[in-house]
């Protein structure tokens, strides 16, 4: 089984740079999603524990996504290294995970989460969004033309992926709680950083099933461990009182 611990190009980035300075660096870019994580927990707390607990929507369209993705904690300055160059516009698309990932560390640190590591294994199996069905035809039963089925085949490996990441996650925290919590204790892109990870990874490997493929860089290892631990500090034991 062939598991990958370091950063990956996973980030999506369409820049318009002002000169022929160099775009970010994949540390500069994780400096900013820790920024933003945090600004969003001490802006919009309430609904940054709903886009991690229950779901809010990131689309820049929605009443939530706008507040989730407001300019005070999206600003370009975050992105500005003027010693190394860069200093151009920048327009960031991450998949929603990501952002997810970061506003879980943000909140664990914010409300002090603490995982009950006794009460755990009373604790329900977390819930996951599974992706929809491959549609090829229409309300009409017409046939769906195939650039259609390609976007809704490319949401299905998506949506895949992000259940597969949650239930990784979930598994590694159950299994190992005091390691994973250890991880975000690090600070991004050090060697403890990845001497965590790597002390995680015999955990990981048992986490994921047979037949599954899932792609792990520390982003979404990280980011994946922070959901599914703050998750679970807030989650009810089978039999408590709601």
């Amino acid at each position: 089984m062939k598991r990958a611990l370091r950063l990956l190009p996973l980030i999506a980035l369409a820049s318009a740079p002002v000169s022929a300075a160099e775009p970010p660096t994949p540390q500069q870019i994780r400096a900013f999603l820790a920024e933003y994580g945090a600004c969003v927990v001490k802006r919009e707390h309430d609904l940054a524990q709903k886009s991690v607990l229950s779901g809010a929507s990131f689309s820049r369209e929605s009443a939530e996504g706008k507040r989730l993705m407001q300019r005070e904690c999206m600003s370009e300055e975050l992105l500005r290294n003027q010693a190394n160059g860069f200093a151009g516009r920048l327009r960031m698309r991450f998949d929603e995970d990501t952002y997810r990932g970061v506003i879980a560390e943000a909140l664990i640190v914010k409300d002090n989460a603490v995982l009950n590591q006794a009460a755990l294994p009373t604790v329900p199996v977390l819930a996951y969004e599974e992706p929809r069905p491959l549609r090829t035809t229409d309300r009409e039963g017409k046939a769906i033309p195939e650039e259609s089925l390609a976007r809704q085949r490319a949401a299905i490996a998506r949506k895949t992926q992000a259940m597969l990441m949650g239930r990784l996650g979930e598994c590694a925290v159950r299994a190992a709680p005091a390691q994973s919590r250890a991880v975000m204790g690090t600070a991004i892109d050090t060697p403890a950083e990845l001497q965590a990870l790597n002390a995680l990874g015999p955990t990981l490997g048992q986490c994921i099933k047979a037949g599954e493929t899932v792609s792990l860089d520390r982003v979404s290892v990280r980011g994946a461990l922070a959901i599914a631990y703050y998750r679970l500090s807030q989650a009810k034991p089978s039999g408590a009182i709601q």
